[in-house]
């Protein structure tokens, strides 16, 4: 099937649900395309009923019952649901572009969760097994056959260089089999913050973003485990528990200081090399740099904060990482609608205070956003519609920010 657009996809599902389909003209793109329809336009539970129900009447009519496999049906169901958080879209080119692996070779991608032994069993066929090898969820989801980088890139010359450490969801294999339940859903990323600023490219302007979840290391707390915020709750260089202070690791099974170091030199020290890297060269180019830092967190975090946090979070630690000149400009930057505060709860994490240097020309500037801007709420999902209104106003930041 060469055409893959939503007019392409929805005569797929008529088709399907017609029960039409020959015994030829049914393969893995088309179980996959059809799959996904039904996760981007029902609830999950439902989205399984119907394709399960689709499945079952073709294998049926075609005297193929031998071929219908519940635990693949479902995983495959599960794989496209989480893929579609991760990405942040039900555009089934976005699938295409992020994971080729489900759709050129989806063996290696159940390889990741199930041994041979267990997805192959009669069990496993009839109905659905639990992975044996490793659950899957946000913080395991396999889109290729290699590890994903520490960050991605997207360098221009530009003075103004946006750092976004909390981006990423994924935690190593290795690490997440050792952590508790409550780390599998890496539920407190700064959701879809990719998404939320890739109109950076078409301004220039350079963008540095994780890709492993916080949970497996903190970018944006100082490696020698120095605390950040004094007489207020913080989480760790590694952190032990969720903003809910759910346990992400059994008593006495936390990460030792060896394993600290080991997660510092991989992780840690790769991004802080690379924005190093850009500072530098944009100080050298322009004779100033910016760090913009992008955060964002849920309106609501009793953890961190009481009642609701405004929706703009600007942290300059107490104006100490910005010149004058930056300062005022925060201070008349007009939010519209969206409620603003400067150095409120949010002054500024690690990366803001400890690459500031005013004196030499190079500035940092933190900005938490409340996620309630741009995500459903209930389902942390990016909500594009939702979001067209706060991209303007952060882009008219980045724009004079990058004069």
């Amino acid at each position: 099937m060469k055409k893959t657009n939503n007019a392409a996809i929805e005569q797929l599902v008529e088709k399907f649900e017609k029960n039409q389909f020959a015994a030829g003209d049914f393969y893995h793109l088309e179980h996959l395309l059809i799959a996904w329809h039904y996760v981007c336009h029902e609830p999950l539970v439902i989205a399984k009923q119907k394709f399960h129900k689709g499945v079952f009447r073709l294998v049926t009519k075609l005297g193929a019952q031998d071929k219908y496999h519940r635990t693949l049906t479902d995983f495959f169901l599960d794989y496209l649901a989480h893929l579609r958080w991760y990405l942040g879209t039900d555009n089934w080119q976005a699938v295409e572009k992020a994971c080729p692996l489900i759709i050129k070779d989806a063996k290696k991608v159940v390889a990741f969760y199930y041994s041979d032994e267990v997805i192959w069993s009669d069990e496993a066929r009839l109905g659905f097994v639990e992975a044996d090898k490793m659950i899957l969820d946000r913080a395991s989801l396999k889109i290729a056959e290699e590890e994903p980088s520490v960050f991605e890139l997207k360098e221009f010359e530009s003075p103004l260089i946006v750092s976004i450490p909390h981006n990423g969801q994924f935690i190593s294999h290795e690490v997440l089999q050792a952590m508790l339940p409550a780390a599998l859903d890496s539920a407190d990323t700064d959701w879809y913050l990719s998404q939320l600023y890739d109109f950076l490219s078409e301004l220039k302007v350079t963008r540095i973003s994780a890709n492993y979840s916080r949970y497996l290391i903190d970018l944006n707390r100082d490696s020698s485990g120095k605390i950040l915020y004094a007489n207020a709750d913080n989480t760790e260089l590694c952190p032990t528990s969720t903003f809910d202070l759910e346990p992400l690791y059994e008593e006495d099974e936390e990460p030792d200081s060896q394993e600290v170091q080991r997660r510092i030199e991989l992780y840690w020290k790769p991004y802080h090399q690379e924005l190093e890297r850009l500072i530098a060269k944009a100080r050298a180019k322009f004779g100033y740099a910016i760090v913009l830092e992008a955060h964002s967190i849920a309106q609501e975090v009793p953890r961190f904060f009481d009642g609701k946090l405004p929706d703009f979070n600007f942290g300059t630690n107490d104006g100490k990482t910005v010149n004058k000149s930056l300062a005022k400009l925060l201070e008349e930057f007009d939010t519209g609608d969206y409620s603003k505060v400067i150095n409120g709860r949010f002054k500024g994490g690690f990366i803001t205070r400890h690459y500031a240097k005013p004196e030499d020309s190079i500035f940092t500037i933190q900005l938490e956003l409340s996620q309630i801007t741009y995500l459903n709420k209930e389902k942390k999902l990016y909500e594009k519609a939702k979001s067209i209104k706060v991209i303007d106003t952060i882009r008219s930041l980045i724009k004079t920010l990058n004069l």
